[in-house]
């Protein structure tokens, strides 16, 4: 059941996400392209037609042909590259990355210990990651729902909006809820931007790093790292397995410029992303990650700053219609 309300979450987060994604562009094409006599723009639903006939249509036929290959990836090729990578119970991968002499360091073994620890917890975690990345394979197909929802979710929320401000009574409470909504749509929209900003700086990124360092076929690993970004929690994982069977002979290099990388835009770039589309501070940022990791995983990961920009505008407002209500009252009394 709790997998079950998990999935429902995360489906609706992602048709949230997508719908947001979709939002400029259905907006530039409503004004460049008119119909009709009168010359009229396209309504939301026709906006949207369009973009997805040329969207998903090379968007399906690139799933029916890679579809075998991802799905072999996900069920042979990750699992052998994590079985190769923590070869031995990590003594292996210490060696490797630590092709240091026992004599050359005083207090070796307490470097090599502490090595053994982190590598062990690493291992723990992608094996935990791709156990979940495998088991939700089978469930992708209900990943084509999220443009269905997104559609509605554009071509009704206008009008959801109207009606649900119509509820309240006329005067502050109504410019209140209206004022709430715009503020939570923003933080939404913040988001949005965010997580996209991060996927190209990402993509970037792998794309030049993979090729200084030799891999083959760097600059299409690098789209994909920065396509996977988008899902956090499994995204990077999945990202990094790929990176090491594609590169086991340049394991150490790949290795550190992914665990730099992942430094870097866990925690300097991607909170200042965040802090300026939700008005979240660095360490609110980074707090509500781990919160949502330890609660829920994956899922907590991908939950939980929608949550917290929500959450801090909801306190917002209700701070301030709480202090406005004093005034009222005190210049009642008066």
């Amino acid at each position: 059941m709790v997998g079950a309300f998990e999935g429902v979450c995360v489906l609706a987060l992602l048709s949230a996400f997508f719908a947001y994604l979709l939002a400029p562009p259905v907006a530039a094409v409503r004004r460049r392209v008119r119909a009709g006599p009168r010359s009229r723009p396209l309504s939301t639903a026709a906006a949207l037609a369009v973009i997805y006939a040329s969207v998903f249509a090379p968007a399906a036929l690139a799933w029916h042909v890679y579809n075998d290959r991802v799905t072999f990836w996900v069920k042979v090729t990750a699992p052998d590259a994590v079985d190769r990578l923590f070869s031995g119970g990590g003594t292996e991968t210490v060696d490797r990355l630590m092709a240091v002499p026992p004599g050359a360091l005083a207090g070796y073994s307490r470097i090599r210990r502490a090595s053994e620890y982190i590598v062990g917890a690493v291992e723990r975690e992608t094996r935990s990651t791709l156990h979940d990345l495998i088991a939700a394979a089978p469930y992708a197909r209900w990943l084509t729902v999220t443009p269905i929802l997104a559609f509605v979710l554009l071509t009704t929320a206008p009008g959801f909006q109207r009606s649900t401000l119509r509820v309240l009574p006329r005067g502050h409470l109504q410019w209140r809820g209206e004022e709430y909504l715009r503020d939570v749509n923003s933080a939404l929209a913040g988001y949005v931007r965010a997580q996209a900003a991060a996927a190209v700086i990402v993509g970037c990124a792998c794309a030049a790093g993979f090729t200084l360092i030799g891999v083959e076929s760097a600059v299409s690993m690098g789209v994909a790292a920065g396509v996977l970004e988008l899902v956090p929690a499994i995204g990077p994982v999945a990202a990094a397995l790929m990176s090491a069977a594609q590169a086991m002979d340049r394991l150490v290099a790949v290795a550190t410029f992914l665990a730099l990388l992942r430094a870097v835009q866990d925690y300097v770039i991607y909170p200042r992303l965040i802090r300026r589309g939700m008005h979240l501070s660095t360490p609110a940022v980074i707090v509500t990650l781990w919160v949502g990791a330890a609660v829920a995983g994956a899922a907590g990961v991908i939950l939980a700053i929608p949550v917290a920009g929500c959450l801090s505008v909801s306190l917002r407002h209700w701070r301030e219609y709480r202090d406005i209500e004093r005034l009222v009252r005190a210049a009642a009394r008066k």
